[in-house]
């Protein structure tokens, strides 16, 4: 899986296994970059052809809600995550080191239930905009290509080949993003760090080498660099535009079906006059998902619900709008959403307000959902993604939560 961090009203990267999708969790902020999103491989849904349906009027299944609570004072809080198989992962986060916070790196062979300790590849976590504080190298996002090979990167390069024991920094451009598949790395570099506006370039190389060749990827004029997703050969870019900015914030998006090789550009498909791409998710086999957010309030300063358009053609024609069911936010403020997706219609989406987070299910396109988790932790909530069909994960400080059964129902396990 994948991961990347979120502000509040900001979404997250996701990304999946090898051919499913690269999972991985980890924001930028709204406001100066606009919406962050995850990068998700291994999640697409169905085109629904029915009018969205609050998920109220579909009860869930006996015992599959939970509430999980991450403990108060916790020495490790998760940032982002990656999995490599149903049982393989690695955690990023931070721990505390006198009084300040320093970078470590935990790795599972079990699916989560225990942890050890790896080398971190930094000292230091990056900070917003994808910048490091105090000058320091630092990095936001980890992703593995296999048990041995990974990658930490954002801003800053390592790579490691022997598991997560030792990493060598990769001098030169700052990285965003990176998604591993097929045995090869895509990422997207630039010479400035963060949200500079500086020119980027979409890179390839054969996993654990330093020979990158540039794609020929068409450009997305942002501050920030366009967020990277993958699931197999297939790869979108998404550029984000600043809801805040007081212009539609129509998001970019460029899609290739053959490793970069040839592209497709064009607005997102969210329509409206106020309705823009926050996130994207994609998955097998051919499925596009974007999740729209509402640029403009209510009368009485609220947000409508965020929806979904579904793809089932590689983003060529989407389905109607489906309706995400989420808690009404307070006047003014907008909620963060992440998004997963494991085949047309299994579909998760996490929520985020003041009043704290929750998971929706859906398995019919978005046409109905159901809360199926409700972290009430401290820390930011981070929607890891599908790994398969059946196995997702969601993480908050110290915890972990495991579905095996397509989000139905959640395990919990403490880093």
């Amino acid at each position: 899986m994948k991961s990347i961090k979120l502000p509040a009203n900001g979404p997250r990267y996701s990304f999946a296994r090898i051919g499913y999708a690269a999972l991985a969790i980890g924001a930028l902020a709204l406001a100066g970059c606009g919406t962050t999103t995850a990068s998700a491989s291994g999640s697409a849904a169905g085109a629904g052809t029915s009018p969205a349906t609050h998920s109220a009027s579909a009860p869930a299944a006996a015992g599959s809600h939970i509430s999980g609570t991450a403990g108060a004072s916790a020495s490790f809080s998760v940032e982002s995550m990656t999995f490599v198989s149903d049982d393989q992962g690695f955690a990023l986060g931070r721990k505390r080191c006198g009084a300040a916070y320093c970078a470590e790196l935990l790795a599972t062979s079990n699916g989560g239930t225990s942890w050890h300790r790896l080398a971190a590849p930094t000292r230091t976590l990056g900070g917003v905009y994808s910048t490091c504080p105090a000058q320091s190298p630092c990095v936001s996002q980890i992703r593995f290509a296999t048990p041995e090979l990974g990658y930490a990167f954002d801003p800053q390069l390592y790579v490691t080949t022997n598991g997560g024991s030792t990493w060598h920094r990769v001098t030169g451009k700052s990285v965003t993003s990176l998604e591993a598949a097929d045995g090869n790395a895509v990422r997207v570099a630039s010479k400035g760090e963060g949200c500079s506006g500086m020119p980027y370039q979409v890179q390839q190389a054969a996993v654990g080498t330093a020979d990158w060749h540039t794609l020929t990827a068409p450009k997305i004029i942002m501050i920030c660099p366009p967020v990277l997703y993958r699931q197999g050969t297939r790869l979108v870019l998404a550029g984000y535009g600043n809801p805040a900015g007081g212009v539609r914030a129509t998001a970019q998006v460029a899609r290739s079906a053959n490793d970069g090789a040839s592209w497709k550009i064009g607005p997102d498909q969210c329509g409206g006059t106020d309705g823009y791409a926050s996130t994207v998710a994609l998955a097998p086999p051919n499925a596009l998902v974007m999740l729209c957010q509402h640029q403009r309030p209510e009368k009485n300063g609220t947000f409508r619900p965020a929806f979904v358009r579904i793809s089932t053609d590689g983003g060529s024609a989407f389905g109607p709008d489906q309706t995400v069911s989420a808690p009404t936010g307070r006047p003014g403020e907008i909620l963060g959403y992440q998004l997963a997706a494991a085949s047309p219609s299994r579909l998760l989406v996490a929520v985020t307000s003041t009043h704290g987070s929750r998971i929706e299910l859906s398995q019919d396109g978005g046409r109905t959902w159901t809360t199926t988790l409700t972290p009430n932790g401290t820390g930011n909530v981070l929607l890891v993604g599908y790994e398969d069909a059946d196995t997702a994960r969601v993480a908050q400080g110290d915890l972990v939560w495991t579905t095996r059964n397509g989000g139905r129902s959640w395990t919990a396990d403490h880093f």
